[in-house]
């Protein structure tokens, strides 16, 4: 009865519009990001980073920059001459990735790097057509209408340019999550808002959207991450200074919220007394792909009347 009285609580809640947002969860965690995300997650993104190339006087652009740990990457593969545009929505995070990024163009005249805050989406929409050779988008793609982003991503590349992306998986800490989703519906009050985020089941998943956005798949694989979390209490402070919770902070009654976290950590304590061990993995997808040469984006398509799918 309690899955129900949840599941009405849910459907409340999506007529009426409320809906997280993450980017509180990412400024609150900037200050920590890099040394409880990037150490750990950190080499999956520069691994997904090393499958597309970056070559010297490339037009790169890359959504969802963060705390630049990839921005800063790109830039040295970059070698002093190219451009990097690169956007995030949280202010906080920018704050930290700007600072990365100044020494590195601060001596090299030939290299170009724009942050800037915004909704990823209404920022590659101003991108002109054909004008990047690489857009990358690390740990993001849920956040969006991933076809309708990918297919914006398509008409920005060149014909040949390269588009690569990783997120994490549905099934990603996967014990916090039933944990959470035990506790509210035990007491559904303590949900205000819904999370809403696309994480692809596979890498197929991703594959689909961009053949959907008239994108080549060249490249697609997954893999996991145990987070470095012997006890509840690491689990919760890990998941919680990561970013890997976001919209946690604006889904969950402010008054209440300890008391949710505190109920987690319980639930997890059980684990641990049952298994004798806590692995929480963060699964994620890598898919590459590239837009095809000699071929017109979509958007020139539909102008012709053709249909886009």
């Amino acid at each position: 009865m309690s899955r129900v009285r949840l599941a009405a609580r849910a459907l409340r809640l999506a007529l009426s519009r409320a809906h997280a947002d993450p980017t509180a969860d990412y400024d609150a965690a900037s200050s920590d990001y890099d040394t409880f995300f990037s150490p750990v997650m950190g080499r999956h993104s520069i691994a997904a980073l090393d499958t597309v190339p970056v070559t010297p006087g490339d037009d790169v652009v890359e959504l969802a920059c963060g705390t630049g740990h990839l921005t800063a990457e790109i830039l040295r593969r970059l070698g002093g001459k190219g451009t990097l545009r690169a956007v995030d929505k949280s202010p906080g995070m920018l704050q930290v990735a700007r600072a990365k990024v100044r020494p590195l163009t601060e001596q090299e005249p030939g290299l170009t790097a724009e942050l800037s805050e915004g909704d990823m989406e209404s920022f590659i929409r101003s991108r002109p057509d054909a004008s990047a050779d690489l857009v990358v988008v690390g740990w993001a793609i849920c956040y969006s209408r991933p076809v309708r982003l990918l297919a914006q991503i398509e008409r920005v590349l060149r014909p040949g340019g390269r588009v690569v992306v990783i997120e994490t998986r549905a099934d990603a800490h996967q014990a916090l999550t039933e944990g959470l989703e035990r506790i509210f519906a035990d007491d559904p009050s303590l949900l205000t808002a819904l999370i809403r985020v696309t994480l692809p089941k596979d890498p197929g998943t991703v594959a689909r959207w961009f053949t959907k956005a008239g994108l080549t798949v060249d490249a697609q694989h997954d893999g996991a991450q145990s987070i470095p979390a012997r006890t509840p209490e690491q689990a919760v402070e890990w998941v919680t200074r990561s970013g890997a919770a976001a919209g946690f902070k604006t889904a969950v009654d402010g008054d209440r919220e300890q008391l949710v976290l505190d109920r987690v950590t319980a639930g997890l304590a059980e684990l641990l007394a049952r298994d004798g061990v806590l692995d929480i993995r963060h699964t994620f997808v890598v898919v590459t792909g590239s837009k095809p040469a000699g071929v017109p984006s979509r958007r020139h398509a539909a102008d012709k009347g053709a249909p886009i799918a």
